[in-house]
């Protein structure tokens, strides 16, 4: 089915041509997930930074190990810094026929807080490269590439906030080139197989371990019994058959992704190649980002680009829509010099517009906030990059990190829209001075001369970490 829908939607595309639908609501990212998953034949890669024990996580795990007992060849590539599935439990689910699960750069001590901090101290340069890549390939005819990771709060589905975020599901020319930029990474020195993180798991240990997690789905079913999330595998034809008449748009691709190399030689990092390509701006440039913290070359880019008469844009989010505070408290500190270099910079609020609300939790659910988690780019109205990147240090200079360059004016105007709408009065603040020069918030309901937040706690924690010399980490 999937590569009959992939024939049917390339008949009006050129040879090098892709087309693309964003994917902007949580719940249907999950749905798309699992449609994809459900209707697999030969093939899933799945790569991710987080997956997450959650009803979310253990939702598309149990859809996977469904799909690997019908025949269908997964292959699992999980950052090791978030471990919440335990050692054990990842070899469970590397040991089911049909299935490899490997961990990008794991550490070799695996138990005691003290012990893994020494490791850490002593390997930091190696251990501190974390693999932020996120990507579903299937069946080598459809990816879904953008932001989420593998949890509840992508989904639109936890109670204290949830991701204002977005993905790209595409078809086309640049799929096998993806699959050849994910062997890459799952044939890197720095990737181990998840089975061998638990040699010793006894048949008695398995069944237990297997008794639990059956436990939980149970629960589960109970859980997603409220919202319109299919719990078990479904016939999805009537969405593909959708798909192929549902408005889609065009476009040229190309990837770019940092080497999987934790060691020596790291290669040239991902906006150095964005550089090497000769990429200039040359009227408008909007950027989404969930932090930043500009490095030097970063900044420098931008105060270069604000000089020639180019319109600049930045959304990121207010301290009342940020997950990390941590990172929050080192951006404020260049909030009046992006601004004074002539950047056009807003604050997503944390209680947008009831739309967007919508959009961000899946009914019944309702989160505490929202945060945005949106990392997008679009240039001169015609370019887009999306994927993995923050701007920020860590993204920049440490992490692995993946990009799809993307040529479509029809594309670009659909995240310009998005930008747009996000940075709108009833869903952002913008940031301003008044008459004494100093900093002020503005949005559709009020007026603030101090930053939005979550409560005393969050503002004192802001200002704890801004003085914290931690910010090449961030």
């Amino acid at each position: 089915m999937l590569a009959e829908t992939s024939q049917a939607v390339h008949k009006d595309l050129a040879q090098n041509e892709c087309a693309f639908w964003l994917i902007q609501n949580n719940a249907e990212a999950l749905r798309w997930r699992l449609a994809l998953i459900d209707s697999a034949q030969s093939s899933i890669d799945l790569q991710t930074f987080i997956w997450s024990n959650d009803e979310a996580g253990r939702l598309v795990a149990s859809r996977l190990i469904l799909a690997a007992h019908r025949g269908v060849r997964i292959r699992l590539l999980v950052d090791d810094i978030i471990k919440e599935w335990g050692d054990e439990n990842v070899a469970l689910m590397a040991r089911i026929s049909n299935i490899e699960l490997r961990h990008f750069n794991p550490g070799r001590i695996r138990k005691g807080m003290l012990q893994r901090a020494l490791q850490m101290s002593l390997q930091f340069k190696k251990l501190n490269r974390r693999m932020h890549n996120k990507q579903m390939i299937v069946d080598g005819h459809w990816v879904i590439i953008g932001g989420r990771n593998i949890g509840n709060s992508y989904f639109g589905l936890a109670t204290k906030y949830n991701n204002r975020d977005l993905d790209l599901l595409l078809t086309g020319a640049i799929v096998p080139k993806m699959g050849d930029y994910f062997d890459v990474y799952w044939n890197a020195k720095a990737t181990y197989p998840g089975e061998a993180l638990s040699e010793s798991l006894s048949e008695k240990k398995q069944k237990a371990l297997q008794k639990k997690f059956d436990e939980k789905l149970k629960k589960d079913r109970e859980f997603f019994s409220r919202m319109f999330i299919p719990f078990d595998p479904i016939d999805w034809r009537f969405r593909f058959r959708g798909l192929v008449s549902r408005r889609k748009t065009k476009g040229t691709a190309k990837i770019l992704q940092d080497s999987p190399d934790v060691e020596g030689d790291r290669g040239a990092r991902l906006l150095d190649q964005i550089v090497q390509k000769g990429l200039v701006v040359n009227q408008q440039l909007c950027m989404i980002s969930p932090y930043l913290i500009p490095t030097e070359s970063l900044f420098s880019f931008i105060k270069e680009t604000t000089a020639k008469g180019c319109d600049v844009s930045i959304l990121v989010p207010a301290l009342d829509s940020n997950n990390h505070t941590m990172a929050h408290s080192h951006y404020q500190k260049y909030r009046e010099k992006l601004m004074d270099v002539g950047v056009q910079l807003y604050e997503f609020s944390g209680e947008p517009s009831e739309a967007i609300r919508k959009e961000s939790d899946t009914d019944p659910i309702r989160a505490d906030f929202i945060s945005l988690h949106t990392k997008a780019f679009v240039l001169d109205r015609d370019k887009v990059f999306l994927g993995s990147l923050n701007l920020d240090p860590r993204s920049i200079n440490i992490n692995t990190e993946h990009l799809l360059f993307i040529h479509s004016p029809a594309l670009a105007e659909e995240m310009l829209a998005m930008f747009n709408t996000l940075s709108s009065p009833e869903n952002a603040w913008k940031i301003k001075r008044n008459k004494e020069g100093d900093i002020i918030w503005v949005s559709d309901k009020e007026e603030r001369t101090s930053q939005p937040s979550l409560g005393l706690w969050q503002r004192w924690s802001c200002f704890f970490w801004r003085w914290v010399p931690i910010e090449n980490q961030l």
